[in-house]
């Protein structure tokens, strides 16, 4: 059975219009298209009526999905238009459907898109197998198919109301969790390099999972700072517990994600406002929040740039001295990476 399989049909008004171009965007949005989450990186992000983003400049508004489903429930219902950009997530997906009122606004369980808001906004440390909803939502983003692509949103929403509506079968859900143990196991296989403070490669430990995460004033003891890694699943839940900072290179969307684990351990390694201040260093188009953010929309990069944006990284930790300045061991941080 495909995930599609017996599922409601979406509205024939319904409209989803996939960009990586901030003009056309900007042009669509004119039309009259309500804009989710349309962030490009130094191009800013584009606004709509309701302002649905929170990345980049527009960091200090609140996630999407929580705003749409509190505040903003059948807002769009006349004129159900949306533009959107990259990866069809849950809280994107979430937002429309409550903007849109594809689902009854008792079937929006606060507890859920409250769910959804942490997991996009702060999901280190966050087992979804432990928290009521999480299940359901980790049955969601497992979904296959899910690309960035008009057919890809649609596919999201198509499931986001069937779990909203119908709910998901324990039978499904059992495989979910076994899915996630295979997740976290291929997460440690995708590992590629170790970096220390000074740049110096090191060996990975055999089990990750035995670390604590490293986030906040525990970063400075951490034996490590940089962890490169190549995966075609999410695992930064398990890199963390390795390196403050994580540079993954997605193999399908041929992306380059750099992140850490909160703001407060971006803050900490890079200054104030974090990752925001890294950006403009990579190269025109790189973005997003002070903790995570990565590549030009629609710029296919190859396995080569993840490294390369690695050591640019490296050298920002260096030019901040951050072990040197605020730790007991002076000096360390202050090397030019290796090459």
């Amino acid at each position: 059975m495909t995930p599609n399989d017996a599922r409601a049909p979406l509205p024939p008004d319904l409209v989803i219009a996939h960009t990586n171009d901030y003009s056309t965007a900007c042009r669509l949005r004119d039309d009259g298209y309500e804009p989710i989450e349309c962030a490009f990186g130094q191009h800013g992000s584009v606004l709509g009526r309701y302002a649905l983003d929170h990345h980049g400049t527009e960091s200090h508004r609140e996630g999407v999905a929580l705003r749409a489903c509190r505040d903003l429930y059948g807002a769009c219902r006349k004129d159900r238009r949306f533009v959107v950009t990259g990866t069809p997530d849950a809280d994107a997906v979430l937002a429309i459907v409550a903007l849109a009122g594809l689902v009854s606004k008792g079937a929006l369980s606060e507890t859920f898109y409250r769910l959804v808001d942490r997991q996009d906004v702060d999901p280190i440390g966050l087992d979804l197998f432990e928290v009521s909803g999480g299940p359901e939502l980790a049955w969601f983003n497992q979904r296959p198919e899910l690309h960035p692509t008009e057919a890809g949103f649609r596919r999201a929403l198509a499931d986001m109301v069937h779990l909203l509506t119908d709910g998901v079968p324990n039978a499904e859900l059992d495989r979910t969790l076994a899915s996630d143990r295979n997740r976290r196991k291929r997460a440690v296989e995708g590992i590629i390099a170790l970096y220390g403070w000074s740049g110096v490669r090191q060996t990975p430990p055999g089990n990750p999972e035995l670390s604590p995460v490293r986030r906040g004033v525990d970063v400075l003891a951490a034996p490590a700072a940089v962890l490169v890694v190549q995966s075609t699943v999410w695992g930064f839940d398990v890199w963390y517990r390795l390196a403050p900072v994580v540079v993954s290179y997605a193999q399908r969307q041929a992306k380059v994600t750099v992140g850490c684990p909160d703001k407060e351990t971006a803050e900490l390694l890079f200054g104030p406002g974090g990752l925001m201040a890294v950006w403009p260093l990579l190269g025109v188009g790189w973005g997003g929040r002070e903790s995570v953010g990565g590549s030009p929309r629609g710029v296919r990069l190859a396995l080569t740039d993840t490294e390369d944006t690695a050591r640019s990284v490296l050298a920002c930790l260096a030019e901040r001295s951050v072990r040197g300045g605020e730790s007991s061991q002076p000096g360390v941080g202050r090397e030019r990476p290796s090459r």
